[in-house]
């Protein structure tokens, strides 16, 4: 029964029978704005005008010379990692700790995942990765897993060391910055995921990539656009009118509707002013209550120079003084009817498309292809990442929606208190 409120409370579903607000929750403008686009008719990218309007927004918001908006978070990532140049018989260098698109996006673009240890600050370990490159690596993908930004001098000192593309997966760090930039402008290239359970969402699925480099932006684009000459800077529409073959490259159908992009513009306007802002309100609230705490050995990171955007909150117990692991917890606090969830995702290549090999096709592409031939490299069941495996039974996250009101965080501080006390070592 613990496992199931878990399940429900993670997509927000539950939260509310908990007696919680639900999140996502959307600014009132968009039901009249998306009304007023599905009456129009206009609602393709290349058919209405609020697609690119959306990625001006967020060009001007982040600092970006170029925004593409897509359909999704994964969408994102392989637009970004393919248009980098990256597929069969390379390899790209991906934490182990994180949701699975990250590391098939590398997948889809032809490449092979390489796993890399994690630091206890839940991203990347920068110690770890030049050990597991090999004249095949291309690219370094990281992760700011729940809004915690990762030590991106130390990546980016190896990835110019090697010559490597790096790409990060922002999809849980809207709004987090990097020595005062926005995440997603220090590496090559930027991903975001505007899924239902983000900081915020374009109507349950949406993406966008982002880069300062105006090349590798309109090849995203192109990408994204069943590899349409974008180079032409033209409307496809128009383009289609004026030359009968217009595709110079093979892509994809990754374009985002009018009315996901209506809502996103709806949720950037008050991103800074109501939905950041009560996360780190929230966020603050916690670090005070917790800061010291006996039973809590670490809560998530945030500094002037790696600002977290906390899309969740998670904490490391200390098991030394507990009688309880993450997973006690959790049952513990889903008893007072408090939504919590355990850790995500820790170690990716314990899936079965990882162990068993499961690609493309008879080939099992690019497992067992011709392209790549370095078996040793994808004896996924041999990796091992001792400190995400280890960070499982300690890491148990709170929430934090900008839906709540401090009430609602005061009942989360005030449980977690009274279990720790419950449960402390004799």
């Amino acid at each position: 029964m613990a496992q199931e409120k878990e399940d429900l409370v993670m997509n927000g579903a539950g939260i509310a029978e908990l007696g919680f607000p639900m999140w996502p929750q959307f600014n009132p403008d968009s039901y009249i704005d998306v009304a007023e686009c599905l009456r129009s008719g206009k609602v393709n990218y290349w058919t209405g005008n609020k697609g690119m309007e959306f990625e001006r927004m967020f060009c001007e918001w982040t600092g970006a010379k170029m925004a593409i908006s897509c359909t999704n978070g994964t969408a994102a990532l392989h637009i970004g990692i393919s248009s980098l140049g990256i597929g069969p018989g390379d390899e790209v260098i991906v934490p182990s700790y994180t949701f699975i698109a990250s590391s098939f996006a590398v997948v889809q673009a032809g490449a092979i995942p390489v796993f890399c240890d994690v630091t206890d600050d839940h991203t990347i370990d920068p110690a770890k990765i030049e050990e597991l490159i090999t004249p095949r690596t291309k690219g370094i993908v990281c992760v700011h897993l729940y809004g915690v930004v990762c030590d991106m001098d130390q990546i980016l000192a190896v990835a110019k060391k090697h010559n490597l593309k790096v790409i990060e997966d922002c999809a849980q760090a809207i709004g987090a910055k990097y020595k005062g930039k926005y995440v997603g402008l220090i590496g090559d290239v930027g991903c975001y995921s505007f899924c239902q359970s983000k900081h915020f969402t374009t109507g349950g699925e949406g993406g966008m990539v982002i880069t300062n480099d105006e090349d590798l932006g309109w090849e995203c684009r192109s990408f994204r656009d069943h590899g349409y000459d974008v180079r032409q800077r033209m409307n496809m529409l128009a383009l289609e009118e004026k030359l009968p073959y217009i595709h110079r490259r093979v892509g994809f159908n990754y374009r985002m509707t009018e009315m996901q992009s209506i809502i996103g513009i709806n949720e950037l306007k008050r991103f800074e002013c109501w939905n950041l802002a009560r996360r780190l309100r929230y966020a603050k609230m916690y670090d005070q209550a917790f800061g010291g705490l006996k039973g809590i050995k670490k809560l998530p990171l945030s500094t002037p120079d790696r600002q977290n955007s906390y899309w969740w909150y998670p904490i490391i117990l200390d098991l030394d003084a507990l009688d309880i692991d993450a997973a006690g917890m959790c049952k513990a606090l889903a008893a007072r009817k408090i939504p919590c969830y355990g850790i995500l995702w820790p170690e990716s290549y314990l899936e079965s498309a990882y162990v068993d090999h499961v690609g493309f096709g008879s080939a099992n592409f690019p497992f067992n292809s011709s392209e790549y031939t370095d078996p040793a490299s994808v004896q996924y069941d041999k990796v091992k990442c001792p400190k995400a495996h280890a960070l499982r039974a300690c890491t148990f996250s709170l929430f934090l929606h900008p839906s709540w009101e401090e009430v609602h965080i005061n009942a989360c501080i005030d449980a977690v208190k009274a279990v720790l006390s419950e449960h402390m070592k004799k």
